[in-house]
């Protein structure tokens, strides 16, 4: 037995069912043993190569890091020896700063210079019994001396302490992916350290692999035609792109494919393209970003692009697909929420444009295919106005993947409510604050 931690994005719900979901079609056997809002502690039956840890990170769309665990303290060592109220427990402290999981990381540091970083992930943000800061900064310098006391030619850290560029009250001690690549973090003898807290232990794990931030901005950024009105993130098109069950090779169908990010996105990650759109426009633009693509790699990508509807799609693809991922059309724009009936409208509409592309999407899906989509949930002025997804996909051959299975996951957490994961769930929220469209993820199966 392995375990591993996973750096979750903001939507940690999220990042735990496409994690685990990729586990189960590779074929790996391993089970959630914890968790909290930033990470989660996979128990894996056999030990990954590193080449299967960095396809692993290479291909999803909702984690950060992937750690291996080293060392592993429970809980009550931490909080006693850093407590917010109080004084610090001696003998607890003692412990933590006795550092057995050194030798993991240098066996040998004598004559070497090291650069290295500790990364902390608390429970959840706000308030703790614990003093985070504290804990990083003394661990940052007790290594370092540590190191120094051992031989190395030099020790020194990177250490990030600013508010969160995303939320400023949220607490952050962990260093982004991009100084982890731009300082060499990851190569040895350098190391980044993660210290991962949840509600019953907390895990030191050696980081192994990260997002490569720059690369995915770099084409994101570069490809030739960009319209961000309409363009899903890269990192949600992996998300649907994993759930859809898809594998290199794999024929991919995008059937509102917009200016075709996802079907980059599967482009990258070695998979054939099909994608279809009602705008002749972004259908050009769409062609011109995958032949970009293509020689930007150096290496033949193979697509094929249509202008069409998508209720009418078997009229223009004959082949069969492996897996289908997209995000439709979710509605109007608009900067005011409508009233509860144009909201309960315009899901009416959208419902019978999904129902009637399913249909279509079904005859042309492998048997054993899955389709993962989002769909819209509109924020009215009188409160959220959600879609049916019995009426969305009845007469269309298709049926409810659940996910986040219960089978898979040993922690549910009874601790806090805010860390509850609630198993076989059919629809998942992807939502940003202040959107009137929010979106939630489905998975199909045929």
């Amino acid at each position: 037995m392995a375990e591993y931690v996973f750096i979750l994005g903001s939507n940690w719900l999220l990042s735990i069912a496409e994690l685990l979901v990729y586990v189960r079609n590779r074929g790996y056997e391993a089970i959630v043993t914890d968790h909290s809002r930033h990470a989660v502690v996979l128990d894996f039956k056999k030990k990954m190569s590193l080449e299967e840890i960095v396809e692993m990170q290479g291909s999803l769309g909702g984690c950060y890091k992937i750690g291996r665990v080293i060392q592993t303290y429970n809980i009550i060592l931490p909080t006693n020896a850093y407590p917010t109220d109080g004084k610090p427990d001696r003998e607890a402290l003692d412990i933590i700063k006795s550092c057995p999981w050194l030798s993991d990381l240098w066996q040998n540091p004598r004559g070497k210079k090291i650069k290295f970083g500790v990364s902390t992930y608390p429970v959840l943000d706000g308030k703790a019994s614990i003093q985070y800061r504290k804990f990083t900064r003394g661990l940052d310098d007790l290594i370092k001396n540590l190191l120094l006391q051992k031989g190395a030619r030099g020790a020194d850290y990177f250490a990030y302490d600013e508010p969160d560029k995303r939320k400023a009250t949220r607490i952050n001690l962990a260093l982004w992916p991009k100084t982890i690549s731009k300082n060499n973090l990851l190569t040895p003898p350098n190391a980044e350290i993660l210290a991962v807290f949840t509600m019953k232990n907390l895990y030191i794990a050696r980081t192994m692999v990260i997002y490569d931030a720059m690369l995915q901005q770099y084409r994101d950024e570069s490809r030739p035609y960009i319209s961000k009105e309409i363009s899903t993130s890269p990192k949600v098109c992996r998300t649907l792109l994993n759930l859809a069950g898809a594998r290199a090779g794999d024929t991919i169908l995008d059937p509102f494919c917009g200016t075709g990010t996802l079907l980059m996105e599967a482009a990258m990650l070695g998979m054939k393209c099909i994608g279809i759109d009602i705008d002749g426009d972004q259908v050009h633009g769409t062609k011109t970003n995958l032949t970009w693509f293509g020689r930007d790699i150096g290496e033949q990508v193979h697509f094929e692009v249509f202008r069409g509807d998508a209720r009418n799609l078997t009229n223009l693809v004959s082949k069969q697909v492996d897996a289908v991922a997209f995000e439709p059309t979710l509605g109007p724009v608009s900067r005011n929420r409508p009233t509860a009936r144009e909201a309960k409208d315009i899901i009416k509409e959208l419902t019978e444009l999904y129902r009637e592309a399913l249909a279509q999407i079904a005859q042309v899906l492998r048997p054993d295919g899955r389709v993962a989509m989002t769909i819209p949930v509109i924020v009215s002025k009188s409160g959220p106005v959600s879609m049916d997804i019995k009426e969305m996909i009845e007469g269309t051959g298709l049926g409810i993947y659940k996910m986040l299975p219960a089978d898979m996951i040993k922690s549910l957490s009874d601790y806090d409510e805010r860390l509850y994961i609630t198993p076989n769930r059919e629809v998942l929220p992807e939502r940003k604050m202040g959107q009137i469209v929010q979106r939630q993820l489905i998975v199909l199966e045929k």
